[in-house]
């Protein structure tokens, strides 16, 4: 993709960001095609960066015991990232992609450099920011209020595709059950 390309995606994507804005977030930010299993974040370690999803899709999970515990998957334009990478801690999480992926990274400390003199960034950032700390607080409240049967349609509900896209073995630990359960559940429906 080319740096006009890129240009016009960021534009289509971030609207309401000034002209000026974004000929300075595209000096912190590079396109990137990946292969199904790239690991972008890896658990115990830090990382610089953050991501949107132009194709693709990615899991996070964290490991317990040898074990995969699926936290959230994230698809076409969605951003990706740790806050925990975000504040230069390392991570707790591992973020890894479920299919081929193009991708634009952002530097994180040019983009909070930015963030200190532009108004549109902070509120990029902002955004952001509170689009993961909803998708976080709507999982807790599931993971605490719902039962598997109600988890499991509310998570077909807002993402239809991703039984194409996700093992079972991952949805099944991303709803907190076993995969034996899964396949009840879904006998059931």
């Amino acid at each position: 993709m080319h740096n006009s390309e890129l240009q016009e995606t960021l534009k289509s994507l971030f609207p309401d960001l000034e002209e000026e804005s974004l000929n300075a977030l595209m000096k912190h930010s590079s396109y990137l095609k990946y292969d199904k299993g790239t690991k972008l974040i890896l658990e115990g370690k830090r990382h610089g960066y953050f991501y949107l999803i132009l194709n693709g899709g990615v899991k996070s999970y964290y490991l317990k015991e040898s074990r995969e515990v699926c936290m959230w998957f994230a698809f076409e334009k969605e951003a990706i990232g740790t806050i925990t990478t975000y504040e230069g801690l390392l991570s707790k999480e591992t973020v890894e992609l479920l299919q081929d992926s193009e991708l634009i990274r952002f530097e994180i400390e040019k983009i909070k450099e930015l963030s200190r003199t532009d108004i549109s960034i902070i509120h990029l950032l902002n955004n952001l920011i509170i689009e993961h700390t909803l998708c976080i607080e709507e999982r807790l409240y599931q993971l605490q209020f719902m039962s598997s049967k109600e988890r499991y349609k509310v998570l077909l509900e807002t993402t239809p595709e991703i039984l194409q896209t996700v093992s079972l073995t991952d949805i099944a630990s991303y709803l907190g059950i076993y995969r034996e359960t899964l396949s009840r559940i879904r006998s059931e429906l």
